[in-house]
């Protein structure tokens, strides 16, 4: 199950990688509930039953968030993660998991896609954390090169100076 786990989240990344070089917060949020849904299916196989159900939690998010961003429903997903920690509680590593989801949950709430990138970078520094503590080489492999393409985007759409333009 660990190689085939590994599998999954190696396609994930490949979704992730992918997700901060759009402009568009709707494709970057359909990359995210595309990978995040394998990378659920991996933490299932790690036996990682919190983070499993905070990544369901936060594809379902993701997917919402394309078409609305209600605080209340932000809240709601707070909520939810929470209950879905308490419910699943293995160790404190179901808390660190907690803390990078409810940083993300925050971000896909933000009306602007700098902001999400903003928060997404601290989350993903939990989730890095988190990942190397579970011993899953390739999801540590995922989260940083995710937190590399995030600030690639950053760079290109929000850094560089608006008459240069990157090479295509």
């Amino acid at each position: 199950m660990f190689i085939l786990s590994q599998c999954l989240v190696a396609v994930a990344t490949l979704l992730d990688l992918a997700s901060f070089q759009f402009k568009s917060r709707k494709f970057i949020l359909l990359c995210l509930f595309s990978s995040v849904l394998l990378t659920a299916t991996h933490f299932f196989l790690l036996n990682k039953m919190s983070a499993a159900l905070l990544m369901l939690i936060a594809a379902t998010r993701y997917f919402y968030c394309i078409f609305n961003r209600s605080q209340w429903a932000m809240l709601g997903f707070m909520l939810l993660s929470c209950v879905a920690v308490a419910l699943s509680w293995q160790d404190w590593l179901s808390g660190l998991a907690l803390i990078a989801t409810l940083i993300q949950t925050f971000a896909s709430f933000r009306q602007r896609d700098v902001l999400l990138r903003l928060f997404m970078v601290l989350g993903t520094a939990f989730w890095i954390s988190h990942n190397i503590l579970v011993g899953s080489p390739v999801a540590v492999l995922m989260e940083c090169l995710f937190l590399m393409s995030n600030l690639i985007g950053l760079f290109r759409f929000y850094v560089l100076p608006k008459d240069i333009k990157p090479a295509s």
